[in-house]
């Protein structure tokens, strides 16, 4: 098989992180920020009906956290303030609408201030359920996995939140939603069995289909993905990252026994990392892998999942150039 370049920002590897989203308060004295995947620059995104938001305050200029003393909602049956410490507010939607939520803080130097911010809150008329990589939708028994989703209006305005997840499991047996994890981003499931399941928003119907596989399942190999911007010279190292396939589609955060052999020693070694030597803690997925340039050529190795194929092994050669 041959090597494919690709842009990195196309790697839908999964990625944890959020942006902030922030604005200054009304009288001008504190900022409100949140973590945001979507739309960073609009801050009045609305909270979900049944969803919480933490809110985190801070003075204006030196952007210091403060300590909160005193916050509330002008309307309770829209937002509640559930909880504040320190310099976090934790927001929850309750109904449709409009509030301005007021706070009251100390700052470093035992300053008093003031301020308010207005927030949103709306019933999602849309559920975007998705999967971590591409063509993929199966998924390694015996794991946590992550599942994306998004909450929109019908007009393509984000809403926001985490604790509120709409979404059934046809069969719980095999898949079932992790109830201690709150992701704004994600929901984590429980592979518990292998076999087909769909989740099935509550909001809109949308349904995501999803294949839980054995180890013994895997009978192919993914184009695995190179980490280069331009190329692997003699004496560079980069990272690659490959995932295996079950009856044509890609095993997505797949946990699963992996070994990697360069049948060019001459031209490249390769070997796996040390997250990847890791994983068989369940902290890390394993298909991360370094390929070092030794000498100009073409680099040939072989990936391996040892356990794949009914125990026989599932193998797949690729090529990489190793320029001078």
């Amino acid at each position: 098989m041959t090597h494919t370049k690709i842009a990195l920002a196309a790697v839908t590897v999964l990625a944890l992180a959020a942006c902030d989203s922030t604005i200054t308060g009304n009288e001008g004295n504190l900022t409100f920020t949140y973590d945001a995947d979507d739309d960073v620059l609009d801050f009045n995104k609305p909270i979900a009906i049944g969803a919480s938001l933490d809110i985190r305050v801070a003075e204006v200029g030196t952007n210091t956290p403060v300590t909160l003393t005193a916050a509330s909602s002008d309307d309770e049956t829209v937002i509640e303030v559930a909880d504040f410490a320190e310099a976090k507010l934790t927001l929850t939607g309750v109904g449709d609408g409009n509030v301005e939520i007021s706070v009251e803080a100390d700052t470093e130097d035992g300053t008093v201030m003031t301020d308010s911010v207005n927030m949103n809150s709306r019933a999602p008329e849309v559920h975007k359920l998705s999967h971590t990589c591409a063509d993929g939708g199966a998924y390694m028994s015996g794991m946590a996995v992550y599942v994306p989703f998004e909450f929109e209006m019908s007009n393509g305005q984000a809403v926001i939140g985490y604790g509120y997840y709409p979404v059934v499991s046809s069969d719980e047996t095999k898949l079932k939603r992790d109830a201690e994890f709150q992701g704004q981003q994600y929901m984590r499931y429980d592979t518990l069995a292998a076999g087909d399941v769909t989740l099935t928003s509550d909001i809109d119907g949308s349904v995501l289909e999803l294949t839980i596989a054995d180890e013994a399942q895997i009978d192919g190999i993914a184009d695995p993905i190179p980490f280069v911007l331009e190329d692997i010279d003699v004496g560079d190292t980069n990272p690659f990252y490959v995932l295996p396939t079950v009856a044509g589609e890609t095993v997505c955060q797949a946990n699963a026994t992996i070994a990697v052999t360069s049948d060019s020693p001459t031209i490249c070694t390769v070997e796996l990392t040390s997250d990847a030597v890791a994983a068989g803690t369940a902290q890390y997925e394993t298909g991360w892998f370094e390929v070092t340039g030794v000498m100009e050529g073409t680099c040939t190795y072989t990936v391996t999942y040892p356990a794949g194929s009914a125990g026989a092994g599932t193998s797949a050669q690729f090529t990489y150039p190793i320029e001078p």
